[in-house]
């Protein structure tokens, strides 16, 4: 019984990076052949099944690469800090933003 679970958390995992790519590989090859539309309505429902699968474990391939992904960022002292990618998009918006006002400010001054 404890190999079954193995089995099905193994089935379950995201694919590595190069994984990942053959999976998209796959997934693209499916989409061609159910486009194409030569498969019986068994071979298509099967077809469909396997890119659903595909499909998902590359959603979790790319979280779990967004996780890891960070940033080294230069804060206003000089030194270095690591964030998550997502907070560095926020900080620029933000940055972005008061650029621009401080712009607008020293037009409106003059």
């Amino acid at each position: 019984m404890a190999g079954k679970k193995n089995t099905a958390a193994a089935a379950t995992k995201a694919p590595s990076l190069s994984g990942f790519e053959k999976s998209l590989e796959e997934l693209e090859q499916l989409v061609r052949d159910l486009e194409h539309g030569e498969l019986t309505l068994e071979q298509s429902l099967s077809t469909f099944e396997r890119g659903v699968g595909l499909t998902r474990d590359c959603q979790q391939a790319l979280k779990s690469a967004e996780q890891r992904v960070e940033m080294l960022v230069q804060n206003g002292d000089g030194s270095l800090e690591n964030r998550p990618f997502h907070e560095h998009s926020n900080d620029q918006s933000n940055e972005q933003s008061n650029e621009q006002s401080e712009q607008s400010d020293q037009s409106s001054n003059s």
